[in-house]
């Protein structure tokens, strides 16, 4: 991968920024990333990658190794967060549904400390978009002097989310879709469909496998009859919202690459619509109507979008 490349050469010339924001879709192994630069930067050895076997790298491997929901939860007096047994390295994530301004205040505490063992510390905050505005106004007040032992590693799934001025005080890299093949070789799954539909993402790659019955509604939407239709549109109301969500996606996927094609107008407009009822999905958004609009602007008079797919 071309950013492990520039990440290998940006360390060895030893001009790794203080501060960095890995941004891009969910499920593209941003985190991964992420981890692969703390560990080096945390190694004894000083190289990238990492040793592996110094005691840092010793300290920091079962960490990293275990899946989101198994990392160890240290609790303190300030906040829950998530840490591994390294004295100099904290993996910062939401608590619930939000990063709060204490987590970052005590954040602020760990890197005005001396590290114990590595030669740098290193903060990483994942999904750094859920920071609520007390929150990143307090790191970005860290940020702007913030010790010259430290970097603090943000992760982020969307960049709206964040303020400007935090943003500014970031190295900021864009980590690409994964490639169907690095996906074939992560999850196991072969289908050159589902690996297309999946646009580089392993989170979507997964629920496009189990939601098989979505993934061919979707496909055969524009070959549908009005009355099947109706009746499609009846039944999504009965489907849960992530299952609403993945099926529009799909969709958006399919307009998306007959726009690359053809570079026709209307289906940049179809597009707009789709992500505005991604948007506000649950919030009032009428679905149905969503889906009339997008059948009756179909392409070819409602030709099937599964050439978009092979390029016919």
């Amino acid at each position: 991968m071309k950013l492990q490349a520039f990440l290998e050469r940006m360390f060895n010339q030893k001009r790794v920024p203080q501060a960095l924001l890995f941004y891009g879709k969910e499920g593209i192994g941003k985190r991964e990333i992420a981890f692969e630069l703390s560990k080096a930067l945390l190694c004894l050895k000083s190289q990238y990658p990492a040793c592996g076997v110094c005691e840092s790298c010793r300290l920091l491997k079962d960490f990293f190794s275990q899946p989101e929901e198994k990392l160890k939860v240290y609790e303190d007096d300030k906040f829950v967060y998530l840490q591994g047994d390294h004295p100099d390295f904290i993996y910062l994530k939401p608590e619930k549904t939000e990063i709060k301004v204490d987590q970052i205040r005590a954040v602020r505490d760990f890197v005005y400390i001396k590290p114990a063992l590595s030669p740098k510390k290193v903060v990483v905050i994942y999904n750094a978009d859920a920071m609520n505005p007390y929150a990143q106004n307090a790191l970005l007040k860290v940020l702007e002097e913030p010790p010259l032992d430290t970097h603090f590693i943000l992760v982020s799934h969307n960049l709206n989310s964040i303020l400007p001025t935090i943003k500014s005080r970031c190295f900021m890299l864009e980590v690409p879709p994964l490639t169907k093949e690095e996906l074939a070789q992560r999850t196991g799954i072969k289908d050159d469909l589902l690996l297309e539909l999946s646009e580089g993402s392993i989170i979507l790659l997964e629920s496009l496998k189990e939601k098989k019955e979505i993934v061919e509604t979707a496909l055969k939407f524009w070959q549908l009859d009005w009355v099947s239709l109706f009746k499609l549109a009846n039944k999504l109301e009965d489907w849960s919202t992530e299952d609403k969500l993945l099926f529009l996606k799909i969709l958006s996927g399919l307009i998306q690459k007959k726009y690359l094609q053809e570079r026709d107008e209307r289906y940049k407009l179809m597009l707009d619509r789709v992500y505005f009822a991604m948007e506000y999905l649950g919030k009032g958004i009428n679905l149905k109507l969503t889906l009339f609009y997008l059948y009756l602007k179909g392409g070819d008079k409602n030709a099937s979008y599964k050439g978009a797919l092979s390029g016919h």
